[in-house]
Protein backbone atom coordinates (compact mmCIF):
# COMPACT_ATOMS: atom_id res chain seq x y z
CA UNK A 1 0.00 0.00 0.00
CA UNK A 2 1.52 3.33 -0.89
CA UNK A 3 2.07 6.13 1.85
CA UNK A 4 1.07 9.35 0.46
CA UNK A 5 1.40 12.91 2.16
CA UNK A 6 -1.28 15.17 2.69
CA UNK A 7 -1.82 16.92 -0.83
CA UNK A 8 -1.35 12.97 -2.55
CA UNK A 9 1.26 13.39 -4.35
CA UNK A 10 3.35 10.94 -2.84
CA UNK A 11 6.41 13.13 -2.47
CA UNK A 12 6.88 11.83 1.00
CA UNK A 13 6.69 8.56 0.49
CA UNK A 14 10.28 7.48 0.14
CA UNK A 15 10.91 9.56 3.84
CA UNK A 16 7.90 7.75 5.66
CA UNK A 17 9.02 3.92 3.88
CA UNK A 18 12.65 4.85 5.30
CA UNK A 19 11.61 5.91 8.47
CA UNK A 20 9.36 2.75 9.18
CA UNK A 21 12.13 0.68 7.93
CA UNK A 22 14.61 2.35 10.53
CA UNK A 23 12.22 1.49 13.26
CA UNK A 24 11.58 -1.84 12.67
CA UNK A 25 15.37 -2.35 12.19
CA UNK A 26 14.88 -3.65 8.99
CA UNK A 27 17.00 -1.97 5.69
CA UNK A 28 15.80 -0.48 2.44
CA UNK A 29 16.77 -2.28 -0.60
CA UNK A 30 18.55 -0.17 -3.59
CA UNK A 31 15.84 0.47 -6.26
CA UNK A 32 18.50 0.09 -9.05
CA UNK A 33 20.45 -2.78 -8.03
CA UNK A 34 18.50 -4.40 -4.99
CA UNK A 35 21.88 -4.04 -2.58
CA UNK A 36 21.24 -3.48 0.94
CA UNK A 37 21.21 0.39 2.17
CA UNK A 38 23.37 1.65 4.71
CA UNK A 39 22.60 5.32 4.41
CA UNK A 40 21.17 7.61 1.18
CA UNK A 41 23.19 6.30 -1.11
CA UNK A 42 24.13 2.80 -2.78
CA UNK A 43 27.63 1.43 -1.66
CA UNK A 44 27.15 -0.81 -4.76
CA UNK A 45 25.99 1.23 -7.81
CA UNK A 46 26.23 4.71 -6.60
CA UNK A 47 22.71 5.85 -6.85
CA UNK A 48 20.98 7.84 -4.66
CA UNK A 49 17.33 5.87 -3.07
CA UNK A 50 15.24 8.09 -4.86
CA UNK A 51 12.91 7.39 -7.72
CA UNK A 52 12.27 11.26 -7.94
CA UNK A 53 9.29 11.19 -8.58
CA UNK A 54 7.65 14.50 -8.16
CA UNK A 55 4.66 16.59 -8.87
CA UNK A 56 5.38 19.23 -11.99
CA UNK A 57 5.43 22.07 -9.32
CA UNK A 58 7.98 20.21 -6.80
CA UNK A 59 10.21 19.33 -9.94
CA UNK A 60 10.53 22.70 -11.16
CA UNK A 61 10.70 24.43 -7.29
CA UNK A 62 13.60 21.47 -6.76
CA UNK A 63 15.18 22.64 -10.18
CA UNK A 64 15.69 26.57 -9.40
CA UNK A 65 16.58 25.85 -5.48
CA UNK A 66 19.65 22.98 -7.09
CA UNK A 67 20.41 25.58 -9.42
CA UNK A 68 20.44 29.12 -8.13
CA UNK A 69 20.61 28.26 -4.59
CA UNK A 70 24.03 29.71 -2.46
CA UNK A 71 24.15 27.84 0.01
CA UNK A 72 27.38 27.27 2.35
CA UNK A 73 29.86 25.45 -0.87
CA UNK A 74 29.10 28.52 -2.82
CA UNK A 75 29.93 31.22 -0.81
CA UNK A 76 32.74 29.25 -0.07
CA UNK A 77 33.81 28.67 -3.62
CA UNK A 78 33.66 32.39 -4.23
CA UNK A 79 35.67 33.30 -1.24
CA UNK A 80 38.41 30.85 -1.98
CA UNK A 81 38.40 31.83 -5.83
CA UNK A 82 38.28 35.35 -4.68
CA UNK A 83 41.35 35.23 -2.78
CA UNK A 84 43.17 32.25 -3.97
CA UNK A 85 42.93 32.13 -7.80
CA UNK A 86 43.74 28.96 -9.30
CA UNK A 87 42.61 26.67 -6.31
CA UNK A 88 39.43 25.88 -6.86
CA UNK A 89 39.59 24.62 -10.53
CA UNK A 90 42.84 22.61 -8.98
CA UNK A 91 40.99 21.16 -6.25
CA UNK A 92 37.93 20.00 -8.26
CA UNK A 93 39.60 18.48 -11.00
CA UNK A 94 41.78 16.25 -8.79
CA UNK A 95 38.98 15.44 -6.85
CA UNK A 96 38.39 17.31 -3.70
CA UNK A 97 34.86 18.38 -4.92
CA UNK A 98 32.61 18.10 -2.48
CA UNK A 99 33.33 21.41 -0.88
CA UNK A 100 32.84 23.15 -4.02
CA UNK A 101 30.09 24.32 -6.33
CA UNK A 102 30.22 22.40 -9.38
CA UNK A 103 31.64 24.78 -12.18
CA UNK A 104 29.18 24.59 -14.83
CA UNK A 105 26.99 25.63 -11.92
CA UNK A 106 28.63 28.26 -10.92
CA UNK A 107 28.97 29.50 -14.41
CA UNK A 108 25.14 29.10 -14.81
CA UNK A 109 24.55 31.71 -11.70
CA UNK A 110 26.66 34.09 -12.12
CA UNK A 111 25.99 34.29 -15.61
CA UNK A 112 22.12 34.42 -15.28
CA UNK A 113 23.00 37.40 -12.37
CA UNK A 114 25.34 38.52 -14.64
CA UNK A 115 22.35 39.01 -17.96
CA UNK A 116 19.91 39.94 -14.70
CA UNK A 117 22.31 42.67 -13.84
CA UNK A 118 22.21 43.91 -17.86
CA UNK A 119 18.77 43.80 -17.39
CA UNK A 120 17.95 45.90 -13.99
CA UNK A 121 20.32 48.55 -14.90
CA UNK A 122 19.29 48.92 -18.69
CA UNK A 123 22.89 48.76 -19.27
CA UNK A 124 23.22 47.79 -23.37
CA UNK A 125 26.08 45.72 -24.26
CA UNK A 126 27.07 47.95 -27.40
CA UNK A 127 25.78 51.01 -28.84
CA UNK A 128 27.30 53.68 -31.64
CA UNK A 129 27.64 57.62 -30.46
CA UNK A 130 27.33 59.85 -32.60
CA UNK A 131 27.37 63.58 -32.41
CA UNK A 132 28.27 66.40 -34.41
CA UNK A 133 32.10 66.60 -35.13
CA UNK A 134 34.73 69.74 -33.29
CA UNK A 135 36.78 71.93 -35.40
CA UNK A 136 39.79 70.06 -34.04
CA UNK A 137 38.07 66.55 -35.29
CA UNK A 138 36.92 67.99 -38.51
CA UNK A 139 40.15 69.51 -39.29
CA UNK A 140 41.91 65.82 -38.60
CA UNK A 141 39.51 64.13 -40.84
CA UNK A 142 39.73 66.23 -43.70
CA UNK A 143 43.48 65.66 -43.80
CA UNK A 144 42.65 62.20 -43.42
CA UNK A 145 40.31 62.26 -46.29
CA UNK A 146 42.27 64.55 -48.19
CA UNK A 147 45.28 61.76 -48.25
CA UNK A 148 42.86 58.97 -49.36
CA UNK A 149 41.33 61.15 -52.35
CA UNK A 150 37.99 61.53 -50.21
CA UNK A 151 35.85 64.30 -50.22
CA UNK A 152 34.30 64.99 -46.88
CA UNK A 153 32.35 67.98 -45.68
CA UNK A 154 31.01 70.46 -47.44
CA UNK A 155 32.03 72.62 -50.28
CA UNK A 156 31.48 76.51 -49.80
CA UNK A 157 31.60 76.99 -53.58
CA UNK A 158 29.24 74.47 -54.16
CA UNK A 159 27.21 72.28 -51.91
CA UNK A 160 26.41 69.39 -54.12
CA UNK A 161 30.06 68.70 -54.27
CA UNK A 162 31.31 66.15 -51.22
CA UNK A 163 29.13 64.73 -48.19
CA UNK A 164 27.69 66.46 -45.24
CA UNK A 165 28.95 64.22 -42.73
CA UNK A 166 30.52 66.69 -40.55
CA UNK A 167 30.16 64.23 -37.59
CA UNK A 168 32.18 61.77 -35.06
CA UNK A 169 31.15 58.79 -34.50
CA UNK A 170 32.36 55.73 -32.31
CA UNK A 171 31.55 52.15 -30.50
CA UNK A 172 30.58 52.40 -26.59
CA UNK A 173 30.30 48.97 -24.43
CA UNK A 174 28.15 48.46 -21.19
CA UNK A 175 26.78 51.76 -21.89
CA UNK A 176 22.81 52.92 -21.10
CA UNK A 177 20.97 55.20 -23.47
CA UNK A 178 20.76 58.41 -20.92
CA UNK A 179 24.86 58.18 -20.99
CA UNK A 180 24.65 57.84 -24.90
CA UNK A 181 25.50 61.03 -26.92
CA UNK A 182 23.24 61.02 -30.57
CA UNK A 183 22.86 64.41 -32.53
CA UNK A 184 19.97 62.81 -34.75
CA UNK A 185 19.83 65.91 -36.56
CA UNK A 186 23.71 65.58 -38.06
CA UNK A 187 23.59 61.88 -38.12
CA UNK A 188 20.02 62.25 -40.78
CA UNK A 189 21.72 64.22 -42.97
CA UNK A 190 24.65 62.18 -43.21
CA UNK A 191 22.82 59.08 -43.90
CA UNK A 192 20.76 60.69 -46.75
CA UNK A 193 23.51 62.03 -47.89
CA UNK A 194 26.07 58.96 -47.82
CA UNK A 195 23.01 57.32 -49.44
CA UNK A 196 22.36 59.62 -52.28
CA UNK A 197 26.03 59.55 -53.26
CA UNK A 198 26.46 55.85 -53.20
CA UNK A 199 22.95 55.69 -55.14
CA UNK A 200 24.63 58.05 -57.59
CA UNK A 201 28.15 56.11 -57.79
CA UNK A 202 26.57 53.11 -58.37
CA UNK A 203 24.18 53.98 -61.44
CA UNK A 204 27.05 56.20 -62.79
CA UNK A 205 28.95 55.40 -65.86
CA UNK A 206 32.57 54.01 -65.68
CA UNK A 207 35.20 55.70 -67.72
CA UNK A 208 34.82 54.00 -70.83
CA UNK A 209 31.40 55.25 -70.58
CA UNK A 210 29.64 51.57 -69.23
CA UNK A 211 27.00 51.05 -66.55
CA UNK A 212 26.19 48.57 -64.30
CA UNK A 213 23.05 46.73 -65.41
CA UNK A 214 19.67 47.60 -64.50
CA UNK A 215 19.01 44.15 -62.40
CA UNK A 216 22.20 44.05 -60.74
CA UNK A 217 22.03 48.17 -59.76
CA UNK A 218 18.95 47.18 -57.99
CA UNK A 219 20.21 44.49 -55.91
CA UNK A 220 23.11 46.43 -55.43
CA UNK A 221 21.02 49.00 -54.39
CA UNK A 222 19.03 47.43 -52.26
CA UNK A 223 21.38 45.75 -50.71
CA UNK A 224 23.02 49.05 -49.82
CA UNK A 225 19.96 50.30 -48.32
CA UNK A 226 19.58 47.69 -46.43
CA UNK A 227 22.94 47.71 -45.02
CA UNK A 228 22.26 51.82 -44.67
CA UNK A 229 19.26 51.98 -42.93
CA UNK A 230 20.17 49.00 -40.28
CA UNK A 231 23.14 50.71 -39.25
CA UNK A 232 20.82 53.96 -38.86
CA UNK A 233 17.82 51.84 -36.53
CA UNK A 234 21.11 50.64 -34.58
CA UNK A 235 22.32 54.09 -34.03
CA UNK A 236 18.28 55.66 -33.43
CA UNK A 237 17.17 52.86 -31.53
CA UNK A 238 20.11 51.21 -29.53
CA UNK A 239 17.57 49.58 -27.30
CA UNK A 240 15.83 46.95 -30.46
CA UNK A 241 19.44 46.53 -31.65
CA UNK A 242 20.96 45.15 -28.60
CA UNK A 243 17.95 43.30 -27.67
CA UNK A 244 18.48 40.89 -31.04
CA UNK A 245 22.31 40.44 -29.52
CA UNK A 246 21.37 39.88 -25.99
CA UNK A 247 19.42 36.64 -27.73
CA UNK A 248 22.92 35.35 -28.73
CA UNK A 249 25.08 36.38 -26.19
CA UNK A 250 24.73 34.12 -23.49
CA UNK A 251 24.88 31.34 -26.02
CA UNK A 252 28.26 32.49 -27.11
CA UNK A 253 29.56 33.02 -24.00
CA UNK A 254 28.52 29.05 -23.24
CA UNK A 255 30.24 27.98 -26.56
CA UNK A 256 33.12 30.25 -25.38
CA UNK A 257 33.96 28.00 -22.41
CA UNK A 258 35.64 24.99 -24.25
CA UNK A 259 37.08 27.28 -26.43
CA UNK A 260 39.54 28.59 -23.81
CA UNK A 261 40.43 25.45 -22.70
CA UNK A 262 40.69 24.34 -26.58
CA UNK A 263 43.24 27.13 -26.65
CA UNK A 264 45.00 26.87 -22.77
CA UNK A 265 45.50 22.95 -24.30
CA UNK A 266 47.45 24.52 -26.97
CA UNK A 267 50.07 25.85 -24.51
CA UNK A 268 49.71 23.96 -21.80
CA UNK A 269 50.65 20.12 -21.76
CA UNK A 270 50.89 17.52 -19.34
CA UNK A 271 49.86 14.74 -16.72
CA UNK A 272 47.97 17.41 -14.72
CA UNK A 273 47.05 19.61 -17.90
CA UNK A 274 44.54 17.35 -19.33
CA UNK A 275 41.52 18.57 -21.13
CA UNK A 276 39.28 17.81 -18.36
CA UNK A 277 41.85 20.77 -16.23
CA UNK A 278 41.28 23.26 -18.64
CA UNK A 279 37.89 23.23 -19.20
CA UNK A 280 37.27 23.20 -15.05
CA UNK A 281 39.67 26.26 -15.10
CA UNK A 282 37.77 27.83 -18.72
CA UNK A 283 34.21 27.22 -16.48
CA UNK A 284 35.52 29.06 -13.14
CA UNK A 285 37.27 31.26 -14.93
CA UNK A 286 34.32 32.83 -16.98
CA UNK A 287 32.36 32.34 -13.69
CA UNK A 288 35.07 35.47 -12.15
CA UNK A 289 34.78 37.09 -15.45
CA UNK A 290 30.99 37.62 -15.52
CA UNK A 291 31.25 38.61 -11.54
CA UNK A 292 34.03 41.23 -12.25
CA UNK A 293 32.00 42.84 -14.82
CA UNK A 294 28.71 42.88 -13.10
CA UNK A 295 30.48 44.46 -10.57
CA UNK A 296 31.80 47.61 -12.94
CA UNK A 297 28.69 47.88 -14.19
CA UNK A 298 27.13 48.26 -10.72
CA UNK A 299 30.53 50.66 -9.90
CA UNK A 300 29.75 52.88 -13.12
CA UNK A 301 26.02 53.36 -11.88
CA UNK A 302 27.21 54.42 -9.03
CA UNK A 303 29.85 57.36 -10.71
CA UNK A 304 32.74 55.78 -10.87
CA UNK A 305 33.61 55.89 -14.28
CA UNK A 306 37.18 54.61 -14.28
CA UNK A 307 35.43 50.87 -12.85
CA UNK A 308 35.70 49.11 -16.67
CA UNK A 309 39.57 49.93 -17.20
CA UNK A 310 40.52 48.82 -13.48
CA UNK A 311 38.14 45.59 -13.76
CA UNK A 312 39.36 44.87 -16.80
CA UNK A 313 43.05 44.79 -15.29
CA UNK A 314 42.08 43.02 -12.61
CA UNK A 315 40.63 40.22 -14.42
CA UNK A 316 43.56 40.04 -16.33
CA UNK A 317 45.99 39.80 -12.91
CA UNK A 318 43.60 37.20 -11.71
CA UNK A 319 43.86 35.03 -14.81
CA UNK A 320 47.71 34.99 -14.69
CA UNK A 321 47.46 34.22 -10.98
CA UNK A 322 44.93 31.69 -11.65
CA UNK A 323 47.22 30.20 -14.38
CA UNK A 324 50.33 30.38 -12.80
CA UNK A 325 48.64 28.53 -8.96
CA UNK A 326 46.80 25.66 -11.06
CA UNK A 327 49.47 24.76 -13.42
CA UNK A 328 52.86 25.26 -11.08
CA UNK A 329 54.65 26.95 -14.01
CA UNK A 330 57.41 29.55 -13.95
CA UNK A 331 56.48 33.22 -14.15
CA UNK A 332 57.48 33.45 -17.76
CA UNK A 333 55.75 30.82 -19.19
CA UNK A 334 52.64 31.70 -17.28
CA UNK A 335 52.66 35.28 -18.62
CA UNK A 336 53.81 34.23 -22.33
CA UNK A 337 50.28 31.41 -21.88
CA UNK A 338 48.19 34.06 -20.50
CA UNK A 339 49.04 36.94 -22.96
CA UNK A 340 48.80 34.49 -26.31
CA UNK A 341 45.53 32.67 -24.98
CA UNK A 342 44.33 35.78 -24.32
CA UNK A 343 44.54 37.58 -27.51
CA UNK A 344 43.26 34.38 -29.20
CA UNK A 345 40.24 34.24 -27.12
CA UNK A 346 39.60 37.75 -27.67
CA UNK A 347 40.13 37.12 -31.41
CA UNK A 348 37.94 34.71 -31.68
CA UNK A 349 35.01 36.16 -29.16
CA UNK A 350 35.25 39.86 -31.31
CA UNK A 351 35.17 37.55 -34.54
CA UNK A 352 32.13 36.01 -33.10
CA UNK A 353 30.64 39.16 -32.25
CA UNK A 354 31.23 41.17 -35.02
CA UNK A 355 29.49 38.48 -37.27
CA UNK A 356 26.28 38.56 -34.90
CA UNK A 357 26.23 42.54 -35.05
CA UNK A 358 26.81 42.32 -38.68
CA UNK A 359 24.12 39.79 -39.17
CA UNK A 360 21.51 41.77 -37.26
CA UNK A 361 22.48 44.84 -39.28
CA UNK A 362 21.66 43.64 -42.45
CA UNK A 363 18.90 41.68 -41.01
Amino acid sequence: MDILDDDGDGDSLLPIAAGAATATGAALACLSCGATLAGAYCHDCGQKNDDLRRSSLRLARDFVEDTFAFDSRMWRTLALMAAKPGVVPTDYAHGRRSRYTPPVRLFLVVSFLFFLTLGLTETMFVAMEVREATLKETAIAEKTAKAANISVGVDADNEENGLDCNITAGLRFFVRPKDLALDSDAWRRCYTDVEKTVAEAIIAPDEDGEAIPEPEAEKTLGFVSGVLAGISGAIENPKAFNADINTWLPRVMFVMTPVLALILALFIRGRNALMFDHLVLSLYTHAVGFAVIGVAIIAVQLGLRAAFPVALLAFAVYFMLALKRAYGRGWVKTIWTGVMSGLLYMMILISIVLTIVVKTLVA
